[in-house]
């Protein structure tokens, strides 16, 4: 009997499991549907492949056939799977009665198994599904063996030698050190889901301190972007002052940090890295990372006011900006204020997703702080008047082990501009000054942001990180309760990003959502990702779009925000100091020239496709204060 066997999986539907070739997620295909090619005439999907061990009866491997000269395989990842690699390993089943059928368990999670639904009457293709609680037809493959390719006869020999359940450090070790075959990234992918986590973390630290062997793993296993996310790692670690942050950038390629499920790791690579990254100690306090795409008129603003509380850094990610804030971040990199990491994006991707598994993946100068806030442009955090800075806050707060905080949100009431274009230069904490009530919006007011500690986590999502299931990781509110979201609102499933009651008494984030009509507007252009001057939607401005802004408008409010108005002395003495800095206040007169002339050409498409004609009635008057609120002009900096 052969060592390894190799077989084609079908399924219950008489179809089979297939990789795609774009983004390497496993998927249930038609038989009809695998011989389709693209427009340069590559294959879309490649047969997966189940290969069995003699010698390993209790598993089965799931990989795509490894091609000559391959040294670095892809990923495979499947939906609601908590696994990615080159091999991805499985409990086999054998369904009684059924000679050569099987089913497939998740070895992180053995009460679940994987099952390839049936396809709908237009397509062909759909997800292969990691979650599934029980066992029937579609959970159940039928095993087809194929001949063996010499690839896979080596592959297949050495996984009968070097593969073993519960692998130490030493047998990583030796096989990184001794392997001389080139599946090196297959054998070590195929392990971790075996492996106890103390493993994983021991070999994180090892690689981290042992530079040869590390170059010796990179050089023969490791994989685009978590080889150069340990090249960078390693370097910073050497010399945390000097090493460039932006100097590798976050280009395309890194959409794979989007694929399948964010606390997947992505094999031996991703899986080390990261438990490496949770080992540096961090030097300083609290920095921020965010996203922002077209917000230029108010980005200097929101540097000062957490600049002003105590943040000592920030990492800002964007990509495609209309009103070419892109010079303003530059200026405000140059001078050491930020750091500006570009950061493009095609239809369809996540840039926020993206961004976040760069800067908790890649991105090694993030560690050297010991708290993140992931926050966006126009989120503020906003602290009692018994803490001075946000260091003071997470100072008491260190009572309580965290790996991550919980902040909850209060939503900023809009207010007209009655000054017209100018008011947009007015610090939007101090025009917009009213906290809409609890339930004011439904149920926005129970979604939180949060802070996280860098290392600990291995993605994060707009409201929430995600961390490791393997590793322990404590989630609190911001009054030290542990953050258990068991009590979501109705309709929505147990989720992180939403704290079963509000917690305000020392901490919280003041979201300015909706800041004037006239913002309002350019917001859902701008958020449609199209150019905001001369390309929208205008079904984007429907009932849906007014009666949002109506809602919080017609508010009775819960008061003023006074915790954030009373740091207004601060916000203006660090404005003053940024903007006397002449090159950051040549580009936000840019940015502001740009605005004004998008924003004014904006108004009259609205104007010219008769938005208002297409709101109900009673609705229409959403609009009325455009009319003061675009006139006159936004001012220049006098330089």
């Amino acid at each position: 009997m052969a060592e390894a066997t190799f077989h084609y999986l079908e399924t219950g539907h008489q179809g089979w499991l297939a990789v795609r070739c774009e983004d390497h997620g496993v998927c249930h295909v038609r038989s009809d549907e695998m011989a389709r090619r693209d427009e340069e005439n590559e294959p879309l999907y490649v047969p997966l492949l189940a290969m069995t061990l003699a010698g390993q009866p209790d598993y089965v491997f799931l990989l795509a056939a490894p091609r000559a000269g391959e040294t670095e395989p892809p990923a495979l990842w499947v939906k609601h799977f908590s696994y990615k690699g080159a091999v991805l390993p499985f409990r086999r089943v054998d369904i009684l009665g059924y000679e050569g059928r099987i089913g497939l368990r998740n070895l992180l999670r053995p009460s679940h198994c994987c099952t390839a639904q049936p396809w709908n009457s237009s397509s062909g293709v759909n997800e292969f599904i990691g979650d599934c609680s029980h066992m029937l037809g579609w959970e159940q493959f039928q095993l087809h063996e194929v001949a063996a390719t010499e690839e896979l006869r080596q592959f297949g020999e050495d996984m009968a030698t070097f593969f073993t359940a519960f692998p130490s450090v030493e047998h990583f070790e030796n096989l990184i050190s001794r392997h001389e075959g080139p599946y090196l990234g297959w054998l070590l992918d195929a392990m971790v889901p075996v492996a106890a986590w103390s493993v994983i973390r021991d070999m994180g630290r090892r690689l981290l301190e042992d530079a040869t062997l590390r170059e010796t793993f990179l050089r023969r296993a490791g994989k685009a972007p978590w080889r150069d996310g340990w090249d960078c790692l390693a370097r910073w670690v050497e010399d945390r002052d000097s090493y460039p942050a932006e100097e590798r950038g976050c280009p395309l390629g890194d959409a794979v940090l989007t694929y399948g499920q964010l606390d997947a790791p992505a094999g031996f690579a991703q899986a080390t890295l990261h438990t490496a990254r949770a080992s540096v100690k961090p030097r300083r306090k609290v920095c921020l990372m965010s996203t922002i795409r077209n917000e230029g008129i108010y980005i200097l603003e929101w540097l000062a006011y957490h600049r002003s509380i105590g943040v000592e850094h920030f990492f800002i990610y964007s990509n495609d900006n209309n009103d070419r804030s892109d010079l303003l971040l530059k200026a405000l990199h140059d001078e050491g204020i930020i750091t500006f990491i570009e950061n493009p994006v095609e239809p369809g991707m996540s840039a926020q997703t993206k961004a976040y598994g760069h800067g908790l993946n890649i991105l090694p100068n993030i560690l050297d702080y010991e708290w993140c806030f992931i926050l966006d442009g126009d989120e503020f955090i906003t602290l009692s008047p018994s803490y001075r800075t946000v260091g003071d806050y997470l100072q008491a707060f260190s009572r309580w082990e965290s790996d991550a905080i919980a902040l909850n949100w209060k939503f900023v009431a809009s207010e007209v501009n009655r000054g017209g274009l100018a008011d947009l230069t007015m610090p939007l904490t101090q025009r917009n000054q009213k906290i809409v009530s609890q339930g004011g919006i439904g149920e926005g007011w129970r979604l939180v942001k949060s802070a996280v500690r860098p290392g600990r986590a291995i993605q994060s999502r707009p409201h929430h990180p995600v961390w490791v299931g393997a590793e322990s990781f404590t989630y609190r509110l911001t009054d030290g309760a542990v953050h258990g979201y068991r009590n979501p609102p109705p309709g929505i499933g147990a989720d992180p990003a939403f704290a079963d009651h509000g917690n305000y008494e020392d901490i919280y984030i003041s979201h300015y959502y909706y800041k004037s009509i006239i913002e309002w507007v350019w917001k859902y252009a701008r958020n449609s990702g199209l150019d905001g001057a001369m390309s929208f939607g205008v079904e984007r401005y429907a009932d849906y779009w007014a009666n949002a802004f109506i809602c919080q408008m017609n508010d009775p409010h819960e008061g003023r925000n006074d915790r954030i108005m009373s740091r207004s002395e601060d916000l203006l003495d660090e404005l003053t100091r940024l903007r006397s800095i002449d090159s950051i206040a040549r580009a936000e007169n840019v940015v502001r020239e740009t605005w004004q002339e998008r924003l004014l050409a904006l108004l009259d498409m609205v104007e010219e496709a008769d938005v208002a004609s297409r709101l109900k009635e009673e609705w229409r008057y959403v609009l009325d204060p455009l009319v003061e609120e675009k006139k006159g002009s936004i001012p220049l900096h006098q330089i």
